[in-house]
């Protein structure tokens, strides 16, 4: 038992050994640095982030999760937004009156009248400043 072990240990540093002295590896190795030094420091914070986020399964599966659950929150708020907001309390918003000569309205005498309402507010408040 001891005998193979002292053998597992001289094989495993003699593959150590010659992986140090390979030229194609110290070749490798050399390029790679030369490639890396010759980047701007933007495209070397780039390269760093993007090992560091793609080098791993498991940080590949964390910046997966968390692409889709950043869709999904933007999905389901603008289906919110989209669906459940109205714009009743928009229609006499004074910041919004200068949209196309007010904020589009249901074609009723009361909403032309408060988007004229609201666009001659906004030219007196303009005009007093």
């Amino acid at each position: 038992g001891l005998s193979s072990d002292r053998d597992l240990d001289l094989e495993a540093l003699e593959q150590r050994y010659e992986a140090s002295v390979d030229p194609f590896r110290q070749f490798s190795r050399a390029e790679r640095q030369r490639k890396f030094n010759e980047m701007s420091p933007i495209e070397r914070i780039i390269f760093i982030v993007a090992k560091t986020f793609l080098g791993s399964k498991e940080m590949r599966m964390a910046l997966f999760f968390y692409i889709v659950a950043m869709h999904l929150l933007v999905f389901s708020t603008t289906y919110h937004w989209s669906h459940n907001s109205s714009c009743d309390e928009l229609h006499n918003h004074i910041d919004l009156a200068h949209f196309h000569g007010g904020v589009p309205l249901p074609e009723t005498p009361n909403g032309v009248a408060a988007a004229n309402a609201a666009a001659k507010a906004v030219a007196n408040a303009s005009g007093s400043d």
